[in-house]
């Protein structure tokens, strides 16, 4: 059976703010807009995944911290009443700070909108995001085993479904290339025993942490230089879902980290890839997307590779490598594009990502290129990436 799950979408905004104004709420967690049911379900997954062998830790010392496990985080599902067998599942994996339902189900709902208008493939998509347990900290192994039980729930729900597309923004680049690898890497039985393999066909990363380590390091430099107190929590968060320290835990922190994973992804069937990274990212530096993408394409994964160098003049360039160097004062002159918020629809990296996304879903995504790499900017016309004209010699 053929599964697809897909990451990431771009709707118009018209569509998705009279859909959002045009709903109802019952008292089973279903909000319905007009044709679109956006749904919410406690995602249980110890109880999900006890069909499976999880792999254990590799130091014994190094067990993730147990304090979360009891919590049963937030799934939301968004998806059309018009359309009960639906062939293609899109999966988004969030980021630090934030929550499924606050900052993914208007993405989803704009996106089931969007799908709706392709061209050669409309329609017949399922949206999905999950909350993760210790969803306030770094939970990469965690929320990769919470991504696996909602996307194994929805399949199971919808045996329709043949292709998934998985997208992870920031830490969510992280926590879905761990699922990725986790996924691949399952013994699995009872219940879930029918359900293709691999559970993942396409993925995209957007400012996506590859390299936990060294995530860490620039936390613990963040913390110690200007007492940040978003790289505090990264560090904490990391520390409990690793066992400890990458000194401590230094398999821990490579399990975790999908550049050290692309040979598992290819062996498991991963088909291709997408990597975007803004070039002034303050979070996640540029370089963790360059590193995914080498180890993808030298995986002989197809991948694609996408440098978001410049916002418009008008827009909020987002967390910037210069501000973090405390130069943050000409952000406003030099427009370079830095980590975007997930939450904005109209960054230059959101925006790529959902356009790529939507390429995906409607069947015009180049998957047959080994490589190719593509510069965004304003000033660019938007037709020089000339990746969709690619075609390898006969």
């Amino acid at each position: 059976m053929r599964k697809i799950i897909i990451t990431m979408g771009l709707m118009a905004l018209c569509l998705a703010l009279s859909a959002c104004n045009d709903s109802s709420t019952t008292n089973t967690g279903t909000t319905r807009t007009t044709d679109v049911v956006v749904e919410s379900f406690a995602n249980d997954s110890r109880a999900v995944l006890s069909d499976y062998t999880l792999a254990a830790a590799l130091e014994p010392h190094c067990e993730p911290s147990e304090v979360f496990d009891a919590e049963i985080p937030e799934a939301y599902l968004v998806y059309r009443r018009s359309e009960p067998s639906p062939t293609r599942l899109v999966v988004f994996a969030h980021g630090i700070g934030h929550d499924a339902g606050e900052s993914w189900v208007p993405h989803m709902r704009r996106q089931i909108f969007a799908a709706a208008g392709l061209q050669n493939q409309p329609g017949s998509v399922v949206f999905l995001s999950t909350n993760y347990r210790d969803n306030g900290g770094f939970p990469t192994l965690h929320g990769a085993h919470d991504t696996i039980a909602a996307t194994l729930t929805v399949l199971q729900r919808f045996p329709t479904i043949e292709t998934v597309y998985l997208m992870g923004v920031s830490m969510g680049g992280a926590v879905s290339g761990t699922a990725i690898a986790e996924s691949i890497d399952l013994t699995s039985g009872g219940r879930f025993k029918d359900v293709k393999e691999p559970l993942f066909d396409y993925w995209l990363t957007v400012e996506g942490v590859s390299n936990i380590v060294e995530t860490y390091a620039e936390a613990q430099a963040a913390f110690q230089a200007v007492n940040n107190g978003t790289a505090k929590q990264a560090i904490d968060g990391m520390e409990r879902d690793n066992g400890g320290s990458p000194a401590e835990c230094p398999f821990a922190y490579q399990r975790r980290s999908p550049m050290f994973h692309a040979a598992t992804m290819k062996a498991g069937g991963l088909r291709a890839a997408t990597v975007i990274h803004p070039v002034n990212d303050g979070l996640v530096p540029h370089n963790q997307g360059r590193q995914m993408a080498s180890a993808l394409t030298t995986a002989l994964i197809p991948t694609q590779f996408y440098t978001v160098t410049r916002v418009h003049p008008w827009q909020d360039s987002g967390s910037t490598g210069t501000g973090t160097l405390q130069v943050g004062a000409v952000d406003p002159y030099l427009n370079l594009a830095g980590h975007a918020s997930e939450k904005d629809p109209i960054h230059p990296v959101m925006v790529t990502a959902f356009q790529q996304l939507m390429k995906m879903l409607d069947g015009s995504y180049n998957e047959t290129v080994p490589y190719f790499e593509c510069i965004i900017d304003p000033e660019i016309p938007s037709d020089s990436c000339q990746v969709d004209q690619f075609q390898l010699p006969e």
